[in-house]
């Protein structure tokens, strides 16, 4: 084997073992994206995101609107989360997102009066997501309202 041939190999070693270490240091690059399923907090996907739409959630029982359910995206990841703010203490909201009818489907439940998000969906760009809303009476277990299906591209 030639100097040239062995450092040649050497070499694509060196560069193989080189990516496998950064890969399994957790390594990439910036615009890869967040793992569908993933806390939009902890993964830093929250940095720089913004609420796409957001909706009043009506409790049909009552005749008001308890809490609001917002779409929020993250340019930087590709993905998508539901965020819901309960202000009714009786009942809890819970807020629920699909990448489509075969596709990821999160969601997440607040009980009580404050907000809480779901884990993201992998939905880059204009990749259409739908969300819907549920309230629930906590002591009965009865839907007093919810919010329709609604489909964003």
């Amino acid at each position: 084997m030639s100097t040239k041939s062995f450092v040649r190999k050497v070499s694509g070693v060196a560069v193989a073992i080189a990516a496998a270490v950064g890969l399994s240091l957790g390594v990439a690059p910036a615009a890869q994206a967040a793992p569908t399923s993933g806390d939009p907090i902890s993964s830093g996907c929250s940095n720089g995101a913004y609420t796409v739409k957001s909706w009043g959630v009506y409790n049909s029982k009552y005749g008001n609107y308890q809490g609001t359910l917002e779409l929020r995206y993250s340019p930087s990841c590709g993905t998508n989360w539901v965020r819901v703010t309960n202000n009714v203490a009786g009942n809890a909201l819970s807020g629920a997102i699909a990448t489509g009818p075969d596709g990821v489907y999160v969601k997440t439940q607040v009980v009580g009066v404050g907000s809480s998000w779901s884990n993201m969906v992998y939905a880059p760009g204009s990749k259409c997501v739908t969300v819907t809303a549920a309230i629930q009476d906590r002591a009965t277990g009865n839907i007093e309202g919810r919010l329709d299906t609604q489909v964003v591209c």
